[in-house]
């Protein structure tokens, strides 16, 4: 179960890379857009809609960083 909103989970995977020693924000925010891309990627559309509608929020909230 997930336990965050999607904005705070958007809010969690640029911090977890801005903190890694990236230069600049932007590019901490593209690398998280490559992780939920992947995720969402992977997820099966049907069969875990909830899922995929969490991380695609998730993709709009990092979006709006």
């Amino acid at each position: 179960m997930i336990d965050m909103t999607p904005q705070e989970m958007a809010k969690s995977l640029v911090n977890e890379f801005d903190g890694v020693g990236l230069q600049m924000r932007n590019e901490a925010i593209a690398c998280a857009l490559i992780c939920v891309n992947r995720i969402l990627g992977v997820i099966d559309y049907e069969t875990h809609l909830k899922t995929w509608l969490y991380y695609k929020e998730v993709k709009e909230e990092i979006n709006k960083l």
